[in-house]
């Protein structure tokens, strides 16, 4: 079948200068705060110095830290092989995939969790003039794959482990508990967004486009008109370029969210082993831990603070209450965080303002020509 060259996407000058401003390193103030005003409160109430002593910090336990960071290189890996497929395998070097994931990953760290990832992906790849097939191809995949991930994998982790794995300590479904009325809530949105965007992009793209065409139409939603239009159009590419997709590229960008989530929960896992060496590294008990961390991740997916800041740290400590002691659970949280949440806060503030001077000075040598 025949490629069709298609145009890169084109965004606003107004979304420009949004994303230019959403990037901004100032902004890291507040998610440093927020998790340090979080950090404070559990180790004024839950923090205790006896066992903190007790943590027997061996080769042992910094082979295991260790071994949870190369879980992160890994999951960066998977992520930036993922970009690499689905921009067409040649179209970007695997080191370019890596600076751009550093993009992704730094502003997600600035905004909610249910805001940030699409509109940056969307912004970059167009900054990188990727043909506009495989920029709205790439935008929802992913957000197929990583939702999927968690609506496929929770009923049967569910099945198989019942109600304890939602929470230390619960016995039944019907029992009242916020963190399971919380994640039963988070997961129905998933599965709905989730079918929704499975629907229109491998099914009916046609009846997307049309819906968000009439959706532009009515007056409460005119100011919109522009963006709406142009997501069906996005719904339209994406369903063209996986058309021409073979069998390989699905398998490898389904490989490849499985990778990156599987490494993002290992790693928590190696951390706890780190600090409680007692813990039971048999198969049975550590994919009880994984079960148990993505119905975490299920929780704290509609966070409303930047990155999950302040909240992701107490949802640990929280969750893996039954195999970290009271009072050093926030020790493990803070090793998750300083790696997973922090490193990315640093690696972004070196890497994005040479990547923005650098669009920035590109735009600026294509308007002279243009002028001249």
């Amino acid at each position: 079948m025949n490629k069709t060259p298609l145009q890169p996407l084109t965004l606003d000058e107004a979304d420009a200068k949004k994303f230019v401003h959403s990037m901004r390193l100032s902004r890291m103030l507040l998610p440093i705060a927020l998790g340090l005003t979080v950090v404070g409160y559990l180790f004024y109430r839950q923090f205790d110095i006896s066992r903190f002593r007790e943590i027997e910090w061996t080769g042992r336990a910094f082979a295991w830290i260790g071994l949870a960071f190369l879980l992160l290189l890994l999951r960066h890996f998977f992520y930036a092989y993922r970009l690499k497929v689905l921009t067409g395998g040649n179209y970007f070097s695997l080191k370019k995939c890596f600076q751009l994931i550093v993009l992704w990953e730094f502003s997600g760290a600035l905004t909610p969790t249910s805001k940030g990832g699409p509109f940056v992906m969307l912004f970059v790849l167009t900054q990188e003039k990727v043909p506009s097939g495989r920029t709205a191809a790439a935008l929802f995949y992913t957000m197929i794959c990583d939702t999927g991930f968690f609506v496929i994998l929770m009923p049967i982790l569910l099945s198989i482990y019942g109600p304890p794995m939602l929470y230390p300590g619960m016995t039944s479904f019907s029992a009242k508990n916020l963190a399971s009325s919380a994640l039963f809530i988070t997961y129905g949105m998933m599965i709905v967004y989730w079918l929704f965007l499975t629907f229109f992009v491998f099914f009916k793209p046609q009846y997307a486009k049309k819906s968000l065409a009439w959706l532009a139409e009515l007056r409460l939603l005119k100011r919109f008109a522009p963006k709406l239009n142009l997501l069906g159009e996005e719904f339209e590419l994406a369903a063209t370029e996986m058309r021409q997709q073979n069998w390989k590229y699905h398998l490898r960008v389904i490989l490849c969210a499985l990778g990156s989530w599987t490494s993002k929960f290992m790693m928590i896992n190696c951390l706890i082993i780190a600090i409680v060496p007692s813990t039971p590294i048999d198969g049975a008990t550590q994919a009880f831990i994984y079960a148990r961390l993505v119905a975490m991740f299920i929780i704290i997916a509609l966070s409303p603070t930047p990155g999950g800041a302040g909240l992701a740290e107490l949802a640990l400590v929280g969750f893996i209450s039954d195999f970290v002691p009271p009072g050093i659970g926030l020790v493990v949280a803070l090793l998750w965080r300083g790696m997973a949440y922090y490193g990315y806060l640093i690696a972004g503030a070196l890497v994005v303002p040479g990547w923005i001077a650098t669009k920035v000075s590109e735009r600026k040598k294509s308007k002279l020509l243009t002028d001249s």
